[in-house]
């Protein structure tokens, strides 16, 4: 977390730690779309993505689904007839 002129942002440390995940897993996440790009702020010269809380909310939505459909894709893999199976 990060106090810019008195208001607080979130890091993408602060959204792993909530989300369950490490930081790289979110930028991988990120730029395989699995969860949208968050919200960019300007810090003098700098320009730094921020992670709100409405916008953890919305990412842990998109990686349940994520994850819902990939769980799902897999039962159907192994429930076919003469599905090789993968350990």
């Amino acid at each position: 977390m990060i106090i810019v002129k008195g208001k607080t942002y979130y890091t993408i440390v602060d959204a792993a730690e909530r989300l369950g995940v490490s930081a790289k897993t979110i930028r991988d996440y990120i730029h395989k779309g699995i969860i949208p790009e968050p919200p960019e702020i300007k810090y003098g010269i700098r320009t730094l993505r921020h992670f709100p809380l409405e916008y953890i909310d919305t990412a842990k939505i998109h990686l349940e689904n994520f994850r819902d459909s990939r769980n799902e894709k897999r039962r159907k893999e192994m429930n076919r007839p003469n599905a090789v199976r993968r350990s």
